[in-house]
């Protein structure tokens, strides 16, 4: 992996870090579940391009013969 990408994957860890952080300390502040769940889709989005699914390079098309 380039040094860039690892700076990509670091720099939005620490920003989805941060998000969820700050909708805990908001859902404490308002005693709501409300901003937790305004954010859950959060966790889906990072499973989704962190799983090596994602990260697997597109298989060539099968030439048929006709």
């Amino acid at each position: 992996m380039k040094l860039s990408t690892r700076r990509l994957y670091g720099v939005a860890a620490v920003a989805a870090l941060l998000i969820a952080v700050s909708a805990i300390v908001q859902s404490v502040r308002q005693g709501s579940w409300s901003p937790v769940l305004s954010v859950g889709w959060l966790a889906a989005v990072i499973i989704a391009v962190t799983s090596p699914r994602a990260t697997r390079r597109c298989l060539p098309r099968r030439r048929r013969a006709r």
